[in-house]
């Protein structure tokens, strides 16, 4: 059995799928051994203040009834003298439980997956184990967007970085970062998406949809977000050979509303499931908003991707992100959305095609090589006694290695 190791990861359940990352990477250790002990903690909903005490309210709440004001908000915060004045005001305040936070836990490795939570948790991290002459504690950062994201995800301090996409690996080098700390290794996904489902006739049949109609499944992220009614309506009208299963999340309303309605195609109305890997695996086309997690698990599964809506800040870049790699398109008006999609299936070929450019752009094995790599940035330190200095072996997992 392996030694002990007490893994803490800092997070915020404030959209991106922070928590969804931190929960994956917390299975994949239970999973590898029962002696790693893993630390959840939101820290900004449990160790600040109002108003960062309120960030998920007031998140969900910008990014649905007021995105210009939320964009607004993101572009000012990135600029480096704000977050840097933030992180210094905010210091003298959370700092102190922080420290609490590290003297509770002990931790062997601290993992921030939150934008927010690199310099002023590692700056508190490194001055905790000088008072307590511990062996050098590393901190590691893994982002949780896919290719644009808040500048203060990065932390040139960090002992190393973790990104989804090359285009990350660029902007983390842009902002800072060593090139030897920077490794290209996916987003972390729950375990179900390791591999996606192939026999797509039997899961129909167990999940009570039919495998001789094309199945489009439209997505809204966790909070049902965005003109879901409107797209089914149009999708309905103008591609009268489909079934659309619709995936409300946390949205009770809209899910209440769809479901009173008639279709003239079978539509299927599901509020927040748990296994939305099989949803996705017997779908041919995902219609959804530029979320970075339900990107990266469409992918696993191949999916192509018809994006309607985007977070202004750090979503913009994946629907660019999805146009170059050629796995789907942009379109904001429900009638043209369906109408892309009637032309997609009139093309099987070309539907096909993006299937295939889909999945060879998936990191199917995300979570464990994040975590392979935690664990050899541990080792490290518990070798050498100094982390500062980290540079990992040379594996694939380091941009140099891979294209």
């Amino acid at each position: 059995m392996t030694e002990m190791l007490r893994i803490l990861l800092l997070y915020s359940n404030t959209g991106g799928g922070h928590k969804a990352s931190a929960e994956a990477l917390q299975q994949e250790f239970a999973r590898r051994d029962v002696r790693y002990r893993v630390f959840m903690d939101d820290v900004l909903l449990q160790r600040t203040f109002w108003p960062l005490s309120e960030s998920d309210r007031f998140y969900f709440w910008s990014v649905s009834k007021a995105p210009w004001f939320w964009k607004a908000l993101y572009r000012s915060v990135a600029r480096r003298e704000v977050y840097t004045t933030l992180n210094k005001t905010l210091g003298p305040i959370i700092g102190p439980r922080l420290r609490h936070l590290y003297e509770r836990v002990n931790p062997d490795l601290v993992v921030s997956l939150h934008p927010l939570l690199n310099h002023l948790p590692r700056r508190v991290l490194q001055h905790w184990v000088r008072e307590r002459q511990r062996l050098s504690v590393p901190f590691v950062t893994v982002i949780t967007d896919l290719t644009t994201f808040h500048p203060a995800w990065v932390d040139p301090g960090a002992d190393a970085i973790t990104v989804a996409t090359h285009e990350a690996y660029a902007r983390v080098i842009r902002l800072g970062a060593e090139a030897g700390r920077v490794h290209v290794l996916g987003l972390p996904l729950r375990r179900s998406f390791r591999s996606c489902p192939t026999d797509r006739t039997a899961l129909r049949e167990r999940l009570g949809v039919s495998s001789t109609r094309r199945t489009v499944l439209v997505m809204g992220g966790g909070q049902g977000m965005g003109p879901v009614e409107a797209i089914v309506r149009e999708i309905a009208r103008q591609c009268p050979q489909t079934q659309v299963v619709v995936i409300t999340g946390r949205n009770e309303d809209l899910r209440r509303r769809l479901e009173t309605l008639s279709w003239p195609v079978p539509v299927r109305v599901l509020g927040f499931v748990e296994n939305i890997h099989e949803w996705m695996a017997i779908s041919d086309v995902l219609v959804t908003k530029a979320g970075p997690g339900t990107l990266a698990e469409a992918m696993v599964c191949g999916l192509p991707v018809l994006l309607y809506g985007y977070i202004p800040g750090q979503e913009e870049g994946n629907v660019t992100f999805v146009l170059k790699h050629g796995i789907g398109e942009f379109a904001a008006e429900p009638r043209r959305m369906a109408s892309i999609l009637a032309s997609w299936f009139s093309s099987p070929a070309a539907l096909a095609e993006m299937r295939e450019r889909s999945r060879a752009l998936a990191h199917a094995d995300a979570t464990e090589r994040v975590v392979d790599l935690l664990l050899d940035v541990v080792h490290a330190a518990r070798s050498d006694g100094v982390v500062s200095a980290y540079n990992p072996r040379p594996t694939s997992t380091n941009q140099a290695k891979t294209k």
